[in-house]
């Protein structure tokens, strides 16, 4: 059975909680690369989940191997528009290790995109989703950070 995304939509508002894995390893952070840019691995939680949980569910989703939540780097009040449609996302943005190797390819459903190695000190130089990393990830100082965006 298909659990029901922690999402609500209200008129023209779009509110969500997400959970985004920040894997890194020697001083870089893997991410999926798509024709508008880099993401990092993510998404929706599901009614009832706990954010530790989705994380590592969404690795497994979205890359096929085992993972395990680490330390909570980040929480994002991330508020965008897009296509005429208003978001109110909060996100939880956790390191997770990886217990198996990282995949070259990123698999959901029948959508498939090369994961890549960025090296962190050069983060500013490429269109990494969600932005804030480019400056927060490098700068990061091992404590959690609450991050207000909104665009």
């Amino acid at each position: 059975m298909q659990e029901q995304d922690f999402r609500t939509k209200l008129n023209q508002t779009v509110f969500g909680v997400r959970a985004t894995a920040l894997i890194v390893e020697n001083g870089r952070l893997l991410v999926i690369e798509d024709k508008d840019g880099f993401y990092t691995i993510g998404g929706a939680l599901q009614v009832n989940e706990a954010t530790e949980d989705a994380v590592v569910r969404e690795v497994k989703e979205e890359l096929g191997v085992a993972s395990r939540a680490g330390q909570l780097a980040f929480i994002v009040e991330n508020r965008f528009n897009q296509a005429g449609i208003h978001y109110h996302n909060i996100e939880f943005h956790y390191l997770v290790d990886l217990l198996e190797d990282a995949p070259l390819t990123m698999q959901e459903d029948t959508k498939s995109l090369p994961c890549r190695w960025l090296a962190i000190e050069a983060l500013s130089t490429v269109d990494l989703k969600p932005a804030f990393l480019k400056t927060a990830l490098p700068e990061w100082n091992g404590q959690l950070q609450h991050i207000q965006l909104e665009k």
